[in-house]
């Protein structure tokens, strides 16, 4: 099993995120976050957090949360460095401990673009269950209109499954 820790990002590591998140091949499964709102995560805005999951020293994936001041925080964005090595999974299945432990939240979610297999594929793997399809849900940076899947993770069940 791999396992990791998430933390705040070096500078370096916001370097990388901000160019995965302006890569081209990512423009139609990703947004761009402003860098205003990535400043205001780094400064400890109460709604908003980036991280980055690190494995042995190394930042392997990121998060850009968003909702945290409510019941249901959102995963808004969630980018891997390194795919094919189990990476995604256990970055998502810490990530998901980690926000169970605030007992306030209710479930995690995201939405993720309709036919993105391996990113739903993922989801599921970590127990995101519940499913609203949304059509024409929005529009990516090179000018498509897509269809989005909402995903919920109850975070009881993972509450309940630790004790």
């Amino acid at each position: 099993m791999i396992t990791g820790t998430w933390q705040t990002p070096t500078e370096d590591e916001l370097l990388r995120i901000r160019e995965m998140m302006e890569d081209v091949q990512f423009y139609d499964a990703i947004a761009r976050v402003p860098d205003e709102a990535l400043s205001a995560a780094l400064a400890g805005s109460k709604d908003t957090a980036l991280w980055v999951f690190r494995i042995d020293q190394k930042a392997v994936a990121y998060v850009y949360m968003t909702e945290m001041a409510t019941t249901l925080p959102k995963v808004d964005e969630f980018g891997v460095f390194e795919r094919g090595q189990g990476f995604g999974k256990a970055a998502l299945s810490s990530l998901a401990a980690k926000i169970a432990e605030t007992p306030e939240y209710e479930k995690l979610w995201l939405n993720v673009v309709d036919g993105n297999d391996n990113a739903l594929n993922l989801y599921r793997k970590v127990g995101f269950g519940e499913e609203k399809f949304i059509a024409k849900g929005w529009k990516t940076r090179s000018g498509r209109v897509v269809d989005q899947v909402r995903m919920w993770l109850t975070l009881e069940t993972l509450r309940s499954a630790a004790n």
